[in-house]
């Protein structure tokens, strides 16, 4: 997807997952199988967790937080979702 304060376009890309193999204790490797990409839909509807994010993205707010990930989380849990960030944003 790409977003910007007038809208955003959506980019799809479908895929089915392929089994590669599977181990004694049941763990799978899979690799992608990707479909046909749809044309980009400008405006395109995207679940409600993406699309509070994008409009959290260009909510203009006063930051002076050490940590603006961990705001971005709160602001996201007020409006009624879970949110867990990913080992990726540990430090």
């Amino acid at each position: 997807m790409l977003a910007t304060r007038d809208g955003h376009v959506l980019h799809q890309f479908p895929y089915t997952e392929q089994l590669l193999s599977r181990s004694p204790e049941g763990w799978a490797s899979v690799a992608p199988d990707w479909g046909p990409a749809p044309a980009p839909q400008p405006g395109g509807e995207l679940v409600a967790p993406i699309q509070a994010a994008v409009n959290f993205s260009f909510a203009p707010i006063e930051l002076d937080h050490p940590d603006p990930f961990d705001v971005t989380v709160v602001l996201v849990e007020e409006d009624g979702y879970r949110i867990s960030l990913t080992g990726a944003f540990a430090r």
